[in-house]
């Protein structure tokens, strides 16, 4: 885990006289603009290097608020706002990325240490990359899929049927299932289960009941939710939940 004192140097001041005194500077845009860049590229393991350097080095940020855990929040939404932004530029979808960036705000705004919110921020800033790397994966696929792809992520919990679905990307649902098949691999049914039992990690993550997240995410019962989440990842949801306290701690 990454440790905010060691990663992140505030100055103590904003005046530009006080800064050449004292010889510290904020991060440089470019250096920032590399690690963005990372994002929008979708490239993880330039993102992951980028990230060693940053922290081995320092951010250097101004100063934002008097109160410590204030001033590490507003830093990590300023860091998520842009982040999403990049991501909207390197081609994830817009919706996806502004409800990425609202989420990860609501959340910020409940961590309760600095250190906290800087391992959160690692962890997001890979995820929204493993995203932006995603959607450009689906960019070569025909038009009818990318449309079936953007109103599965952008309605995922909602009641989909293949019916409305074809509807919503303008060919017949028998067509749309062959094309889904042969260019995901997967039939629709089956990648809507999968991404809800992804989307489901991290409403356990954030500490909500087991029943909750079966109805939040479409299951229609919770001991089916149960079943379906241990034949993905081999575990509970329960095991899963110790799990990550045990990483926490």
């Amino acid at each position: 885990m990454a440790n905010s004192k060691k990663s992140i140097e505030i100055l103590t001041t904003s005046k530009l006289f006080d800064e050449r005194e004292q010889g510290i500077f904020h991060t440089p845009f470019e250096i920032e603009k590399m690690f963005y860049s990372c994002i929008s590229r979708g490239n993880i393991e330039e993102l992951e290097s980028a990230l060693t350097s940053l922290l081995k080095n320092k951010i250097v940020v101004g100063k934002l608020s008097l109160n410590n855990l204030r001033q590490m929040q507003y830093t990590a939404v300023c860091s998520i706002t842009l982040a999403t932004r990049y991501a909207i530029i390197g081609g994830l979808d817009e919706t996806v990325a502004y409800n990425f960036s609202d989420e990860c705000i609501i959340k910020i705004d409940s961590l309760n240490s600095e250190d906290e919110i800087l391992n959160f921020l690692i962890d997001k800033s890979k995820t929204l990359t493993l995203m932006v790397n995603k959607s450009k994966n689906n960019s070569n696929y025909p038009k009818p899929v990318k449309k079936c792809l953007r109103i599965i992520n952008t309605r995922l919990f909602e009641d989909l049927h293949i019916d409305t679905i074809s509807q919503y990307c303008g060919v017949s649902k028998d067509y749309l299932s062959l094309l889904f098949k042969k260019n995901i691999g997967i039939t629709i049914p089956q990648y809507i289960k999968k991404e809800r039992l992804n989307a489901s990690k991290e409403l356990l993550e954030n500490g909500m009941k087991i029943s909750q997240v079966a109805y939040n995410v479409g299951f229609c019962s919770e001991s089916y939710f149960i079943k379906c989440f241990k034949e993905k990842f081999g575990i509970t949801p329960n095991m899963f939940i110790k799990k990550c306290k045990a990483d926490f701690i």
